[in-house]
């Protein structure tokens, strides 16, 4: 009996940590992944404005949604003290307005307004606007932060994608067109930019374990995106969360698109020295 109860003692020491090495690599961290639809939201339909969540609980203090507004409508975006909020609008037609000044969209624009300021998103009839409104908590230790950069939080910030300062990157190939949407120091610990590029290409495996990551796929984008041992295909109109720390890049194929918003949620403001690595680029000498 001693001795069964010995030999089984050691079995358990050998087979147990092998079944649950196994078992972790079986259930290892996948890449969560969501498709997006505007759900009927079309020019011509019914006016309104559809509101949906977007990875809701990826990322700890950081909301997504997808806001579809279907003309004539006015949409009123009050502004909340402990949130920073940026919109990626992605397609159509509208006005945007804060503090008395009106800032027409179209078509891949970013827009961030200073904390405090609130938006007024019109939209004609005929027309419908689609955008991704990003969310951030921000506590006491960002607003300090924020008092630091007065020049950033004088006026509104809306860019159209292809008008921001492009950078390169050593991970990146010579024929890459990166640009960067939004800089550090406009809302605290976060940052945003695009990559573009044809196939065959990629962008090479590197980790950041210091932010979390969102990359979205804007239109014609098909790419494989790596993370450790998972794979998941980003098409256009996708979005999908890297996981924390991984080692992780994209592959585009021949005759297919790469192009995607990165989105960069800092843990501290430490951990923004990663932005360091983008190079700005001279926009002239830019194709």
């Amino acid at each position: 009996m001693w001795f069964e109860r010995s030999l089984n003692r050691r079995l358990a020491a050998v087979v147990l940590p092998a079944f649950l090495a196994a078992s972790a690599w079986a259930v290892a961290p996948s890449i969560a992944l969501q498709h997006l639809d505007f759900f009927g939201a079309r020019a011509g339909g019914p006016p309104g404005v559809q509101i949906r969540p977007v990875l809701r609980g990826e990322i700890k203090e950081v909301t997504v949604d997808l806001v579809s507004i279907v003309g004539p409508r006015l949409h009123l975006e009050p502004s909340k003290g402990d949130r920073a909020v940026v919109w990626l609008f992605i397609e159509g037609k509208g006005n945007l307005e804060t503090k008395g000044t009106v800032f027409p969209v179209e078509g891949e624009t970013i827009a961030r307004a200073p904390q405090g300021w609130d938006w007024k998103i019109s939209v004609a009839a005929g027309q419908v606007l689609h955008a991704l409104r990003i969310r951030r908590h921000i506590n006491d230790e960002d607003r300090a932060e924020l008092k630091k950069f007065p020049q950033n939080n004088a006026a509104a910030y809306v860019k159209k994608f292809r008008d921001c300062t492009p950078y390169g990157e050593a991970i990146k190939s010579a024929k890459t067109t990166s640009r960067t949407l939004l800089p550090e120091n406009f809302v605290p610990r976060m940052a945003i930019g695009t990559v573009e590029t044809t196939g065959p290409d990629a962008v090479g495996a590197h980790r950041h374990p210091m932010l979390e990551q969102l990359f979205f796929g804007l239109k014609d984008n098909d790419i494989t995106v790596l993370a450790d041992d998972a794979r998941a295909n980003l098409t256009e109109m996708s979005i999908l969360h890297i996981p924390l720390g991984s080692n992780h890049g994209a592959e585009v194929a021949e005759g297919k698109k790469l192009h995607y918003v990165w989105m960069d949620f800092f843990m501290d403001k430490k951990g923004q020295e990663w932005l360091k690595m983008h190079t700005p680029l001279d926009p002239q000498k830019q194709p």
